[in-house]
């Protein structure tokens, strides 16, 4: 009796003791374990521009210390008044600092050492296979503008698909009753292919689409030139062109000429802030990847700043950064 007493005493123990020990946890279910390998497909990029921005103050210098800068046609007026507010000088003397060459040659200007900065839309196809900008340069988009295509006030038309935009300049559609338009043959112009806007029109409407021949679509030399073009078809109305929503609300603007929406969005500050309307792109203000010049540097970091994006906007730019 006393011996089946000493055993039973001793199984309690063992039992406590197994009680006091920390379970083992079991091993992982391998066909539950998450997948460490990278996903195939691409990161998705953000929707919304940025709602915040690194500080910095504004900057300040003589005139005579301001930074070498070029870029695009479209973006003259905002340098001008980046120069007065940066070393106080009149208009006068602004518009005798600011020499800009047009989009692509102000990258060949920033890579060959002519230029400190630029503020500027996106390079060409060609540019970017012999500079690399994306990698050569530090680009900052501090804007955002639109494609935006433009007809005499006297065309029925007001709003194109994205297919038809491209049946017409892809030489497809030929006559604008094909779009609701009248019975006539539409005249189409387009920029030479080291434009800013021409890019913007490669990039993000035709996309592998050709254009027509040149014989069948006019080349316009100039912004100017194209909004020039489609108004001196006022007597038939047949004629369409494209330009930045910038250059043609704000720095060319003909009472005669009116934006056609596209897929049912008419292009607007508004529209393109909320990135509703379809053919929106950054410009960028864009430095050299080493030995910046401090000034240079000191003006794109500002930029960059809600401050900064308060003076793009008082520009009349789209801002990157959303401010509301």
């Amino acid at each position: 009796m006393k011996r089946l007493f000493c055993l039973s005493l001793a199984l309690v123990m063992v039992l406590l003791l197994a009680a006091c020990q920390t379970p083992v946890k079991p091993a992982p279910d391998p066909t539950n374990a998450p997948n460490d390998t990278p996903s195939s497909d691409p990161t998705a990029a953000p929707t919304d521009a940025p709602t915040d921005a690194p500080s910095a103050s504004r900057p300040s210098c003589a005139l005579e210390d301001y930074p070498n800068v070029d870029g695009s046609t479209a973006n003259i007026p905002m340098a001008m008044s980046l120069v007065q507010l940066v070393t106080g000088c009149t208009e006068a003397e602004a518009e005798a600092t600011i020499h800009f060459s047009t989009t692509d040659y102000s990258y060949d200007a920033l890579n060959e050492g002519r230029a400190d900065m630029l503020l500027v839309y996106e390079a060409s196809k060609p540019t970017k296979e012999k500079l690399d900008p994306e990698h050569a340069f530090d680009m900052r988009p501090i804007g955002l503008d639109a494609l935006v295509f433009i007809v005499n006030k006297d065309n029925p038309v007001e709003n194109l698909t994205l297919d038809q935009i491209r049946g017409i300049y892809s030489g497809e559609i030929k006559n604008w009753k094909e779009v609701g338009g009248n019975d006539i043959e539409i005249q189409a112009f387009q920029r030479p292919v080291l434009s800013g806007s021409q890019t913007l029109m490669l990039d993000l409407v035709m996309g592998e689409i050709p254009m027509a021949p040149v014989e069948e679509i006019t080349v316009s030399s100039t912004m100017a030139d194209v909004i020039t073009d489609i108004a001196a078809y006022d007597s038939s109305a047949n004629a369409i062109g494209y330009s930045v929503y910038y250059y043609a609300q704000n720095m060319y603007n003909q009472p005669n000429l009116k934006f056609v929406a596209v897929d049912g969005v008419t292009p607007s500050f508004e529209t393109i802030n909320s990135a509703e309307y379809p053919f929106i792109n950054p410009f960028y203000a864009i430095l050299p990847r080493s030995n910046a010049n401090p000034m240079a540097q000191a003006i794109v970091d500002w930029l960059e700043t809600r401050d900064g994006q308060e003076f793009v906007k008082s520009c009349g730019y789209v801002p990157y950064m959303k401010l509301d």
